[in-house]
């Protein structure tokens, strides 16, 4: 295959189509004959079962399971092709259409000719496109900068890596789960579903979750609708000073646009005194919002921060809720995703980026993003990626249901910059992992209650994680031990690291449970020996978690939502496996002073009703395992029982970061 590349040949059937990818320029040559690009060995991939073709190995493709998974005794799927698969194949000849037409009166040759079609080539080729013809627009080359091309070249060599998991079919919405939340049940903040051989109750707050967040959106309506038409501070010291708080906390992370832009939107809107309702003076106000809640600062302790500012940006963009097409107006709906990011909704968060994610598709899907100009077409590709980030980190934290943004990510070409940024460096990296995590959450995890443990597709995830770690450039790159970094994207970074490398491994601590009763025999010696390699390195990544998440629960920080979920989700898998004789090799399993860690860092936050119920099942597991003086000497925390019931939670809803409210709500 390595000889055909060189000789030039494209990997497509159709040499009239266009790449879907400018970066990856095809370079076909015409003295090679049709016939040798139809029969190109690539295609025996689109056959190929999921783990063969995510450990890119040759598979016999025999139903209902290959050789390979028949061997290693695992689940065996192959990909199937999604309603938005909209691949031509190649016209039939005129004999083959005349026979067709004869054949359509017999029921039995109508049938028959439908099952041909369900397995073209054409539609199961891995070149085809997940959702739509639609090729993305042309990047100029002068744009690009040595730096960019190494980054971006850095980043698509990733994301080659990448495990292909199939395009879910469809999602069980009884269960009010995504394709990952019910893979992985890992102890979280709203749910666990503990294997009948752990002695641990599960617990699901779904329903008391989406109460709370309800209840919040109503109450925030209600505040908005009361502050909307007081006056509020527009005076330029006022605004340059939330506009660099913008700069520092949120364009770092998201730069969706550039400085000067921001600079730009503003003074336009203060030159009209933000007396227009267009997208300019909207996304002014949003820039201010962010920038004010960004602060964390306490001046006003009835009202989240910036809420005056964003009251009023919400008011103008319900105006231009039918403009689909307008990058200002998307650009807003982000910067409204973000503040109730910043402001622990993750409930809003979801609607709000879910709306903008709709419009990024249907955009894509039009031909509206063909006729944006070149500086236009950048804009919406950073527009696309950080809501890509956004909708991906909520699908892999909360009970939030996907709606297919993934299947347009190779339309749409990565941010570009011209000089050395550590901005886009971090942008990038971000873009990259957040892909990693959602993909390879659908190949290790639950199934149908059950353990998908297959040792060698967790050695090849944890195996390519590694592989982005030691392609960070050196401006995000962080340490992987317990060092203070006083960096919070480094330090973001590092906890998503961490917490995906405890996603990948927890299987093999329930596999070394589940031997230890019985459930299942003991494989050969050398499959053990990996496994307990396996849990050893989830449970010291769980505690190494713990140690150095309290970088991003100090205070409000683009990061702070995301963080509390794995922060819990590794208090727990510790609480759970706490003095476990089928784990006392692992010295993690019993110290407790990693459990104190954890506790401490989450207790701060237990004004949120989120925190608050997975606190109250933490205290819960700790008095089962005799480590109730950890939380004694707090008063008002000690569980009313051990049935694992959570007190109500009172109407109001107190957002505000850990140092203007400390103590926990009785």
């Amino acid at each position: 295959m390595a000889e055909k590349r060189k000789l030039g040949e494209s990997p497509g059937s159709d040499q009239s189509r266009p790449p879907l990818d400018d970066r990856r320029p095809s370079t076909s040559s015409p003295q090679h004959s049709p016939t040798v690009v139809e029969n190109y060995p690539r295609k025996r991939i689109a056959i190929a079962c999921n783990v063969c073709r995510f450990r890119k190995t040759r598979c016999d493709a025999q139903k209902p399971s290959c050789g390979f998974c028949t061997e290693l005794g695992i689940e065996c799927a192959y990909r199937k092709p999604t309603v938005g698969d909209r691949t031509k194949s190649a016209a039939p000849p005129p004999e083959a259409l005349s026979n067709i037409e004869k054949r359509l009166a017999q029921l039995e040759a109508k049938l028959e000719s439908t099952q041909q079609s369900a397995h073209s080539p054409a539609i199961l080729s891995p070149d085809a496109s997940n959702h739509s013809d639609i090729h993305p627009p042309p990047r100029s080359e002068s744009r690009h900068s040595s730096v960019n091309r190494v980054a971006t070249d850095t980043t698509n060599s990733l994301n080659a890596s990448l495990p292909l998991a199939a395009a879910p079919i469809g999602y069980n919405f009884a269960y009010r789960q995504t394709s990952t939340e019910g893979r992985t049940p890992r102890p979280s903040l709203i749910t666990f579903r503990a294997p009948p051989y752990l002695n641990v109750e599960s617990w699901d707050y779904s329903a008391a979750f989406y109460d709370d967040e309800i209840s919040a959106g109503e109450q925030l309506a209600d505040q908005c609708e009361a502050i909307v038409l007081r006056p509020v501070d527009l005076f330029r010291r006022t605004c340059r000073r939330y506009q660099q708080s913008f700069v520092e906390n949120f364009l770092r992370w998201t730069p969706i646009f550039d400085q000067r832009t921001c600079v730009s939107v503003i003074d336009q809107a203060h030159s009209s005194a933000f007396a227009y309702s267009n997208a300019t003076t909207c996304l002014a106000f949003l820039i201010l919002a962010i920038g004010a809640i960004s602060e964390d600062r306490h001046d006003n302790d009835d009202l989240t921060q910036g809420l005056e500012y964003f009251a009023r940006g919400c008011h103008i963009l319900e105006r231009m809720a039918l403009r689909i097409g307008n990058l200002e107006v998307l650009q807003c709906r982000i910067l409204q995703a973000s503040y109730f990011k910043f402001a622990i909704r993750p409930l809003q968060t979801w609607n709000s980026i879910t709306q903008a994610a709709r419009d990024c598709m249907h955009i894509l899907s039009s031909g509206i993003v063909q006729r944006f100009s070149p500086a236009g077409q950048e804009a919406f590709n950073r527009a696309f990626w950080a809501c890509s980030t956004l909708l991906h980190e909520l699908e892999a934290t909360c009970k939030m249901h996907p709606i297919g943004l993934r299947h347009f990510h190779e339309l749409v070409p990565l941010p570009q910059f011209e000089e050395e940024d550590s901005n886009f460096y971090f942008f990038l990296a971000q873009i990259c992992l957040r892909k990693f995590l959602t993909q390879s959450l659908e190949v290790v995890g639950y199934l149908t209650g059950q353990v998908i443990y297959v040792p060698v597709v967790t050695g090849e995830l944890r195996k390519q994680v590694r592989e982005w770690y030691d392609h960070l450039p050196l401006v995000v790159r962080f340490p992987l031990e317990a060092t203070p970094l006083f960096d919070s994207r480094k330090s973001f970074l590092r906890v998503q690291y961490l917490g995906l490398q405890v996603v990948l491994s927890w299987p093999s601590v329930l596999k070394v449970l589940e031997w230890s009763h019985g459930e299942t025999p003991i494989p050969d010696p050398e499959a053990e020996v990996a496994t307990r390699d396996q849990a050893r390195h989830c449970m010291k990544t769980s505690a190494l978690l713990l140690s150095v998440a309290d970088e991003q629960l100090m205070g409000r920080k683009m990061g702070t939502d995301f963080t509390l979920f794995p922060t819990f989700a590794c208090l727990g898998i510790l609480l759970v496996a706490f003095n476990h004789p089928a784990l006392a090799y692992i010295e993690e399993t019993r110290q407790e002073r990693h459990i104190r860690t954890g506790y401490d860092i989450l207790r701060p936050w237990a004004h949120l009703p989120l925190v608050r119920r997975a606190m109250e099942r933490a205290r819960i597991l700790m008095q089962q395992n005799n480590l109730a003086h950890i939380f004694h000497h707090h008063a008002d925390e000690s569980p009313s029982s051990l049935a694992g019931i959570s007190p109500p939670v009172i109407a109001s809803h107190d957002w505000r970061s850990p140092q203007s409210g400390y103590n926990m709500k009785p």
